[in-house]
């Protein structure tokens, strides 16, 4: 929430957002089977309900909902904004009672739809015309959303739920006032992750199929829409938690979906400055060498390497080898760009294909990575599975894949140095800010190792595999095991 009269979106067009557009539009593989828990954690469901790929977008056959819209048109991209906002709503006069004890939920006043290369219309005092953003505006109680070019390009990059995400997120700002959680005192920060929260439990209402207009699949649907969060995150570095836009890095803004998605709209009243506040990776560039990336060398290789054993040596592992020769090693899967090797113990890299992960994309290039973090916690995956295999546990399948995941998480999370003086970081090497969100959009990639297996395999789900990160990254190397047990 801006500290206008509005609550707008705010679209982070940088490296690592245009590696989230590349890496959620494929399809994971698909998912088949009955869902079996792996300890208290399943690594074939989402937040308890079974992980599937499948359909996502408008319910064929949904008798449309005939809301009236000022501006509207019977285009693809009204019906489906009018649509999402009937079901949001929907949702609402269900939940709203039960998450604050009483009261109903009040219909938004006024729906306004433009195009932001026409001719432009007054909301909330300013000209729509340029304006590419949804927002929600208190003053007039009215959620508007340009239909030229904002919500057709997240449409045609992450598919049909990208526009529902967004207007589920306007909605949830009316919630905030309506319940009256939020005022002109109010952290943007917290009052935008609150909404993300709230997107989160409406989502969760939708993957139940209760939706009356659209659904979600909980595997590749889901990796889009927590793509979408990552899309209009801040511009890492640039923008602190504090300063009066800020609306949170796509770690942060998916880190809230989850909570809303996992544990209700509840857990999303919780929400304080001091709780935003402890979890936040959202910092400005606070040293000259954060704004520069990790070079793709031998030298690097090394510092990583060592920020790996100072983490983890109270495990008790003996170090794996990582060499860049390409070793044979019998019956075992190579994967790229970091192939482990339990025989031998001993991690194999490929520098040219390490760096090709490190590259950040451009001009629409589908070859490229996502940045150095990104590239470097795949190494980091392959030492996770050496950890795993000295603890006797397997090296393949989802469960692996998770407690991989929740490795990486550790280890990202204890190298982390902020200016707030939060943590005791481990070792020298550190990491910048927006090196997470580049984890996020390996983690939502069809091809990452982070959450992989031995052989290479992905867990199916991408909630799955950024949750097993998250848990690591915030408790630290413990449920690891605890949680994703063989």
């Amino acid at each position: 929430m801006a500290r206008s009269s509005t609550t707008r979106l705010l679209i982070a067009a940088s490296s690592a957002a245009l590696a989230l557009c590349l890496g959620v539009t494929g399809c994971s593989r698909t998912i088949n089977g009955t869902p079996t828990t792996s300890g208290s954690t399943s690594a074939d469901t989402v937040a308890g309900l079974p992980a599937s790929d499948g359909p996502s977008g408008l319910k064929p056959g949904a008798q449309d909902a005939g809301l009236p819209v000022e501006g509207g048109t019977d285009g693809k991209v009204d019906t489906l904004a009018t649509n999402a906002v009937a079901d949001v709503q929907r949702y609402w006069r269900s939940a709203y009672p039960e998450t604050f004890g009483g009261g109903d939920f009040r219909p938004i006043e006024r729906l306004v739809s433009y195009d932001s290369g026409g001719g432009g219309r007054r909301v909330c005092g300013q000209d729509t015309s340029g304006l590419v953003n949804a927002f929600y505006c208190p003053a007039e109680d009215t959620i508007a959303w340009d239909r030229g070019e904002l919500l057709p390009g997240l449409r045609n990059t992450f598919g049909a739920m990208a526009p529902v995400t967004v207007l589920a997120h306007e909605t949830g700002h009316a919630v905030q006032y309506r319940a009256g959680l939020v005022d002109e005192r109010t952290p943007t920060l917290v009052s935008e992750q609150q909404a993300d929260c709230f997107t989160g439990a409406f989502f969760r209402h939708v993957a139940e199929g209760s939706a009356e207009h659209v659904r979600v699949s909980t595997g590749s649907g889901l990796n889009k829409v927590l793509g979408v969060l990552g899309y209009i995150r801040d511009e890492p570095g640039r923008t602190g938690f504090s300063d009066a836009r800020a609306h949170g890095s796509a770690f942060d803004r998916v880190s809230a979906f989850q909570y809303g998605f996992s544990d209700g709209p509840k857990r999303c009243t919780e929400m304080t400055e001091e709780s935003v506040t402890e979890r936040t990776t959202q910092f400005r560039f606070w040293k000259e060498a954060q704004e520069t990336d990790l070079p793709i060398d031998g030298e690097s290789v090394e510092q990583v390497e060592r920020s790996l054993r100072e983490v983890f040596v109270d495990t008790g592992v003996a170090p794996p080898e990582i060499t860049t020769e390409q070793r044979p090693c019998p019956g075992t899967e190579t994967t790229e760009p970091a192939s482990y090797c339990a025989e031998t113990n001993t991690i194999s890299l490929n520098l040219s294909e390490l760096r090709t992960a490190a590259t950040p994309p451009g001009n629409g290039d589908r070859e490229s990575g996502y940045g150095d973090f990104a590239a470097y916690a795949q190494l980091a995956s392959r030492y996770a599975l050496a950890v795993q295999e000295a603890a006797g546990l397997t090296l393949t399948g989802d469960t692996a894949g998770l407690r991989t995941a929740c490795l990486v998480g550790a280890w990202s999370g204890l190298i982390v140095e902020d200016p707030i003086g939060r943590r005791n970081p481990v070792g020298e090497l550190r990491i910048a800010p927006g090196d997470l969100d580049e984890g996020i959009a390996s983690l939502l990639s069809d091809n990452g190792l982070i959450a992989a297996d031995a052989e290479g395999e992905q867990v199916p789900a991408g909630f799955a595999r950024v949750e097993a990160f998250r848990v690591g990254f915030r408790q630290g190397t413990a449920p690891c095991a605890s949680e994703y047990d063989d």
